[in-house]
């Protein structure tokens, strides 16, 4: 019987995994709870709807299924073949509740009123769905219209039923759970951000599990109904459609690209500006790790403090290399410097207050996902550019990012900005960037503008350094031609902190400052955020299956460790210097990789921020 429940099942464990074990889920439970301010309060309740929808389409899956199903143990034990098919569906519903009242324990780590409330909830529904003949018969004897919405209650019986059957007694209820799931398609569709933030990243996932067993339930139907393999039939139809229907092409802007300087030009023409009159200048060069909404938060604050504490720090930050999330936050520092009228008052990472996490989650369980099911491409589904989407608009002007990125940034008074991601077929780092880095050819570094010979909108850019899996794509390259080039995923895949690349373009910038006798002390800040592994605790168990994943995850923190290891002799030997500004946090701690961050983690943020020693700030900026 379990077997038959399979995809209810896997829903059941995806929830436990996304909401209990994923560190990001545990983060937006945090905000959860019945009482506080009134966003917390509604959307805690949109919460519990969800979960309730969730709960209640397990039980109705789970009962259409083993309508179907037929049991060749009935005859050796019919009374307890009859009770297991009418417990495991009133087991299973309830296991939503108790899977969410564990998450939100294991992130508040007290049981809190909104956990007692999920608990009770799932004791009284499995109580309910006991008594739930009885509700139903009493409810169509009382009224004549109530019939009209209650479904008929279909008995569990020795033996299956037939597919018309079930469809002439529950037609309207079929109806119902079918218009309740277009109605969610369409709103995600129409409204891919707005919508999304409204309802939250949790009450989104949530929707998606009741949602999708609608349709997996659906298709179980038809496969008992035709006597065709229909599941398997749409999963080989899935993986031929793959390979003609990618829609995640990158967004590109009309008209050809802008000319841009070589580094050496750029930088010569900026250090002059500066050096007039002066002994010799500082050239702050900025590395920025990633890891979401984290790393943009923290990256913001990091400048926006050297930058409150001494006026002219921007002026000589010469250049940006970043990754991810770093890439949103240099941006959004570098974009409100630009326009003094969008600094908040008090705030160290003005517009990155809400939640990314939310449309992106909806396009990719929902609007996206049915891209897998339709063999041309359809651009307007693509979650990336809803990602994409939701950076514009968290700023108060969406325009402001929806301008060229090389033409915004081609000037000489704009700072050096380059953007990594990695070369999916060849693994190399792929830049964007607003100059022209042919003079970093010969360190096996890719340029997407001579790629494209187009310019892309600034939250483009962004978004192709934030190429993260599974939550957003890989971005698709055509060259002006029309011709696929490849696939760029996060620059984290090559190095993660952007160091590499600045060492790259640090060995051009230290060449002019020489060749011209100019006195520049170059300063490399690296702003991180990820927490190194002191402990390395040796693996015990499925050794095979998780070696890989754990292996890849440490290489992806170590090439940072290296980079900057060979980078700090490199600097030290031209007296040049680094400093590293990291986020420190205990194992208690959780702040997460993600495009959310809940109150309490900007909170632990913003107490990082205060912790800067101010010898440490001093030194950068003396």
């Amino acid at each position: 019987m379990l077997k038959a429940c399979w995809f209810v099942m896997l829903f059941l464990f995806l929830g436990f995994f996304s909401l209990v074990v994923f560190d990001q889920g545990q983060d937006i439970l945090k905000s959860i709870s019945l009482t506080g301010d009134i966003e917390t309060i509604r959307q805690s309740w949109f919460v519990y709807l969800a979960v309730s929808w969730w709960a209640w389409q397990t039980f109705r899956s789970s009962r259409v299924v083993l309508h179907f199903s037929y049991f060749n143990f009935w005859t050796y034990s019919p009374s307890y073949a009859l009770r297991a098919q009418v417990l495991i569906p009133r087991v299973l519903a309830s296991l939503p509740y108790f899977i969410l009242a564990l998450a939100v324990f294991k992130s508040t780590h007290e049981l809190s009123a909104f956990g007692l409330l999920l608990i009770s909830s799932g004791v009284w529904l499995f109580v309910f769905l006991h008594f739930r003949r009885t509700i139903i018969v009493r409810l169509r004897s009382w009224k004549t219209f109530i019939p009209n919405f209650i479904p008929a209650y279909i008995p569990i019986k020795n033996g299956t039923y037939p597919a018309y059957f079930i469809w002439t007694k529950q037609r309207r209820w079929f109806l119902f759970r079918i218009g309740v799931a277009a109605a969610l398609f369409i709103l995600f569709y129409y409204s891919p951000v707005k919508f999304p933030q409204f309802l939250g990243s949790a009450t989104v996932v949530l929707l998606g599990f009741g949602t999708w067993l609608i349709l997996a339930s659906i298709i179980s139907f038809i496969e008992k109904f035709l006597r065709f393999p229909v599941s398997f039939s749409i999963l080989l139809m899935v993986i031929a459609f793959s390979f003609f229907n990618n829609n995640h092409e990158i967004r590109t802007m009309e008209g050809g690209l802008p000319s841009r300087q070589v580094i050496s030009d750029h930088f010569k023409s900026w250090a002059l500006e500066r050096a007039a009159d002066k002994d010799s200048i500082d050239a702050y060069l900025v590395m920025a790790e990633g890891g979401g909404l984290r790393s943009a938060y923290w990256t913001t604050s990091i400048l926006n403090t050297l930058s409150d504490k001494d006026p002219k720090f921007a002026s000589h930050i010469y250049g940006y290399s970043a990754v991810s999330g770093g890439a949103l936050g240099t941006m959004m520092f570098n974009t409100v410097l630009q326009d003094s009228t969008l600094q908040r008052a008090n705030d160290r990472a003005p517009h990155l207050n809400s939640d990314l996490l939310a449309p992106v989650t909806s396009s990719l369980i929902f609007t996206d996902l049915l891209q897998k099911f339709i063999p041309f491409p359809v651009k307007s589904l693509d979650r990336s550019r809803i990602l994409e989407k939701s950076f514009e608009q968290s700023l108060p002007d969406d325009q402001i990012w929806q301008k060229g990125f090389v033409t915004t940034y081609a000037e000489v008074a704009a700072p050096m900005i380059l953007l990594n991601a990695t070369h999916v077929e060849s693994g190399k780092r792929t830049i964007m960037s607003n100059l022209d880095i042919s003079e970093l050819k010969d360190n096996q570094i890719q340029d997407v503008f001579s790629i494209t010979n187009k310019d892309m909108s600034i939250s483009s850019a962004i978004g192709i350094a934030s190429r993260f899996p599974f939550i957003t794509p890989p971005a698709l390259i055509k060259t002006p031609d029309n011709k696929t080039w490849g696939n760029l995923v996060d620059g984290g895949y090559y190095e993660n902190l952007g160091m590499q690349t600045m060492l790259d373009a640090y060995s051009v910038l230290k060449t002019v400052a020489q060749s011209n006798g100019l006195k520049i002390r170059f300063k490399f800040i690296a702003i991180r955020n990820t927490k190194l592994i002191e402990e390395e605790k040796p693996m015990l168990g499925m050794v095979e299956s998780l070696a890989p994943a754990i292996t890849f995850s440490n290489i992806w923190g170590n090439n940072s460790n290296e980079a900057m290891s060979n980078g700090e002799k490199l600097l030290r030997a031209n007296d040049d210097e680094l400093y590293v500004l990291s986020l420190q946090r205990d194992d208690n701690e959780n702040i997460p990789l993600g495009w959310y961050l809940s109150p309490a983690a900007r909170t632990n943020l913003n107490r990082q921020v205060d912790a800067i020693p101010d010898s440490l700030i001093y030194s950068i900026l003396k």
